[in-house]
């Protein structure tokens, strides 16, 4: 990472890893590797998903009103508020794999919670522990997949790992539609458990534990110019897919879409993101990334703005298809910009500094959603989206010079 500060080791060595990388390595690492990190992703975007069609009706089932869901919605990212930073000072100290491993473990007494739960209390905490085992892993494994990934084609190998997640993103609405509102969550504690194993066996170690962290190196690292901006875009990305995840399900509900539907249309959403990551890697290996960030912010403002109109004009499964479309267009080259350029040591501060916007964006999202449904109904909701994503939109227009400077 460029920086006026004296180089350190890491960053001395780094070109001639990336050399090697660009030369032939294997993606991710190797087979055994690659495997792992993309089930743990995928595996973690699976409970992501499947609580569109089950919380909220958990929740209500336990006396919650509209507040109360968009706070437990939300409660799953406000976590990464307070862990994001702390997390990525025991990835360096205790290595990256730990944390994953600690994650994983997390996400299955999650499950086991969400299974056992008498009362909303005990859904706000199995949530918490959600959020706590998905932070870890973002923070995680997100850094040992940059590790592993060159900087010439940084966006094409992390594209393996968002479109992982993208699929774990589909089959979790779809796994979430399945049976009772608790039973999709037994299943989600057994392919959990299974992925734990896995890392157990297969994965990899890519940092230097014991690397001692400073107040300064980590502030050097959030005010750069990418960091910045990613951040900026994956908010408001997460503020949007927060309010649709916690409130889009009760707008089908009222549309008379059944508990399974709305599990599938969640799954139509998640398909661009499965078959597109690829291309859109590569697309912003070729044409930058900051670039193709505000073509996807553009797109998003517009869809937001007419999304009502749009339900009414077409099948529910387009529109929820052409909202998948966000996601694949803007945060591939949102975590591709956060890690080009980043030196080892410094890269698990920027993950987490991801790790914090996509929890601020998300837990803000269901929680204003939550205050201004019941004011103004959909209307003032989408509106408050397409707000947020035209200031993310300015603020991209505004940085982007000073970060293809660099």
């Amino acid at each position: 990472m460029p920086s006026k500060a004296k180089a350190s080791p890491t960053l001395a060595v780094e070109p001639a890893v990336a050399a090697g990388a660009a030369g032939g390595a294997p993606v991710l690492g190797g087979l055994a590797s690659a495997i792992t990190l993309a089930l743990t992703m995928f595996v973690e975007a699976v409970g992501y998903g499947v609580v569109a069609p089950t919380l909220p009706f958990l929740a209500r089932s336990a006396g919650a009103g509209d507040a109360q869901i968009g706070f437990l919605v939300g409660l799953y990212a406000a976590v990464g508020l307070v862990a994001g930073i702390p997390f990525s000072v025991l990835a360096n100290h205790f290595g990256r794999r730990a944390l994953v491993l600690v994650g994983l473990g997390c996400l299955t007494l999650a499950s086991v919670g969400f299974v056992l739960a008498p009362g909303y209390g005990w859904l706000v905490a199995a949530r918490f522990t959600q959020g706590l085992g998905a932070t870890a892993i973002w923070v995680g494994a997100l850094t040992i997949a940059a590790d592993l990934s060159p900087d010439a084609s940084m966006g094409r190998s992390l594209s393996w790992i968002t479109g992982a997640w993208s699929l774990g993103f589909v089959v979790g609405p779809a796994l979430g539609g399945v049976g009772s509102v608790r039973f999709p969550f037994l299943v989600y504690a057994v392919l959990s458990a299974v992925a734990f194993a896995a890392g157990l066996v297969a994965l990899p170690e890519t940092g230097r534990p014991g690397v001692r962290t400073t107040l300064e190196g980590v502030l050097r690292v959030l005010k750069h110019p990418a960091v910045l901006a990613s951040a900026v875009a994956t908010f408001a990305l997460s503020f949007y897919y927060g309010t649709i995840e916690a409130f889009g399900p009760l707008l089908a509900d009222q549309m008379g879409v059944r508990r399974i539907g709305i599990g599938l249309l969640f799954a139509v959403a998640g398909l661009p993101s499965i078959a597109l990551p690829r291309f859109t890697g590569m697309l912003a290996d070729r044409v930058g990334d900051t670039r193709l960030i505000i073509a996807g912010l553009v797109y998003a403002a517009a869809l937001n703005a007419a999304f009502l109109s749009l339900v009414s004009a077409l099948p529910l499964w387009a529109v929820f298809f052409l909202v998948g479309l966000v996601e694949v267009l803007i945060y591939v080259p949102a975590v591709a910009l956060l890690n080009r350029g980043m030196a080892r040591d410094d890269r698990v501060y920027a993950t987490a500094s991801h790790s914090y916007a996509f929890s601020s964006g998300f837990f803000l999202g269901p929680l204003i959603g939550g205050f201004l449904k019941p004011l103004g109904s959909y209307p003032l909701l989408f509106g408050s989206l397409t707000a947020v994503l035209i200031g993310a939109i300015a603020c991209l227009v505004a940085w982007r010079p000073r970060i293809e400077a660099v």
